[in-house]
């Protein structure tokens, strides 16, 4: 997790937040990405890797999860900065988890909870 804030450099244009919830899939068009709100430039690799744990979460396995990002090609050429970024991210749900429920955001600290669990499962994966 130290090791990011180094690596945070680059030139792409990233969402920065993908989730279900910021996915809008069409049979059509394909999926197009909303809530931009959190989009910034950095490293390839943070999409893929922000979405990683969502896939667990989804019910991918974490082993899968890790295969995807090892062989990806946004991820592939980076797994050090993926791994930060990873790291970063899962530190970041953790911290804000054990916060006190924001009014209006009932379930938020649970899904931070889950989320960390599921960065938590990939890292060991990833460092193993």
């Amino acid at each position: 997790e130290a090791a990011w804030p180094a690596l945070a450099h680059g030139d792409r244009i990233v969402h920065g937040d993908l989730r279900a919830d910021n996915m809008v899939r069409d049979h059509h068009l394909g999926v197009t990405f909303v809530d931009w709100a959190h989009a910034t430039t950095g490293p390839a690799c943070i999409d893929a890797a922000s979405l990683a744990p969502q896939l667990v979460l989804a019910g991918h396995t974490p082993e899968d999860v890790a295969r995807l990002l090892r062989d990806h090609p946004a991820t592939a050429d980076s797994p050090d900065t993926t791994t930060a970024f990873l790291a970063a991210l899962t530190g970041h749900w953790h911290h804000n988890a054990r916060k006190p429920a924001p009014p209006g955001a009932p379930g938020l600290r649970a899904y931070q909870h889950r989320a960390a669990a599921a960065g938590l499962a990939l890292l060991s994966y990833r460092l193993s």
